[in-house]
């Protein structure tokens, strides 16, 4: 009996173009999925939105005297069909942003000029941000950094006042270089302490420091800085260049002392320049007459 045997030949050919077909289908679904997701999301576009150049417009950082008013002319497009609303913002230094205006819009497009008085104390940095709602709920923002920088005023110099020793009662151990007055050192509003001697209950003699209830900041300077501060220009090109070196806490006063200080009132200019004109530190237990009398210059209120 005759045995029929069928042969299956081997084909290296067809098995590796097989392979690959299923090696080149394998990366590219990794790649499809990658360039789906690099396509964003298209069924909810984001919406656009800028501030447009012209005569007046601010559409770029900018420096500005404090209290001055300032016109925006913003274009918003919607990705979708509409807008929702627009919304502007501003933050102080970092802090956290206030609104400014907060509006309902629709439409494919809307435009309009927004004007709005910024204020500020010197070397203050203000962002404003606009920002575009889409009726998809994407949004989209712009911002511009508004820095306050003091107009040119000639400076008025007043003479003889005092910090006196926290533990006397009986006069002032604070004061408010805004208003020029002498407050005391418990007074239920800290805002107004520019300068507040240090001196606590338990000290046997007079700390002659002074420090703040405010965040006031002290920078060292010289006789001749106080002789030639003529002019917010010169108190503010000082705190420019040095501000890196301001401090909290001024320790061991002394006669002809001179300091630039800025205070943390929110005031369009708070820079002043003080010089101390004398100091009298009684060392008798007990006996707290002491005190730093000073003069100091600022603008005219």
């Amino acid at each position: 009996m005759m045995r029929v045997f069928t042969i299956f030949a081997f084909n290296p050919i067809k098995k590796y173009t097989m392979n690959m077909k299923k090696l080149v289908l394998a990366l590219s679904l990794p790649v499809l999925a990658f360039l789906g997701s690099c396509g964003g999301d298209s069924a909810n576009p984001e919406p656009s939105i800028s501030l447009n150049a012209g005569a007046g417009l601010v559409n770029a950082d900018m420096q500005i005297m404090s209290d001055s008013m300032l016109k925006f002319s913003i274009t918003a497009t919607a990705g979708s069909e509409s807008l929702s609303k627009i919304t502007v913002t501003s933050s102080k230094n970092g802090a956290a942003a206030s609104t400014l205006q907060d509006t309902a819009v629709s439409g494919k497009t809307v435009s309009y000029v927004l004007s709005r008085r910024i204020a500020g104390s010197v070397d203050d940095k203000i962002v404003v941000t606009f920002t575009a709602t889409d009726a998809n709920g994407k949004t989209k923002a712009t911002s511009v950094t508004i820095s306050v920088v003091p107009a040119m005023v000639l400076l008025t110099e007043t003479q003889l006042q005092k910090v006196w020793n926290t533990l006397n009662q009986a006069y002032g151990n604070a004061y408010d270089l805004e208003t020029g007055a002498e407050i005391m050192y418990n007074d239920p509003n800290p805002k107004k302490k520019d300068l507040l001697d240090m001196t606590v209950a338990g000290d046997a003699q007079f700390s002659k420091s002074w420090g703040s209830g405010n965040g006031t900041k002290f920078i060292k300077l010289t006789t001749g800085d106080y002789t030639n501060a003529s002019s917010t220009t010169y108190l503010y090109n000082i705190w420019k260049n040095n501000s890196a070196s301001a401090v909290t806490k001024v320790t061991n006063l002394a006669i002809n002392d001179v300091y630039l200080v800025k205070t943390g009132q929110d005031l369009p200019f708070n820079l002043y320049i003080i010089k101390v004109t004398d100091l009298i530190d009684n060392p008798a237990a007990g006996n707290h007459n002491d005190y730093v009398e000073f003069s100091y210059k600022k603008i005219d209120n």
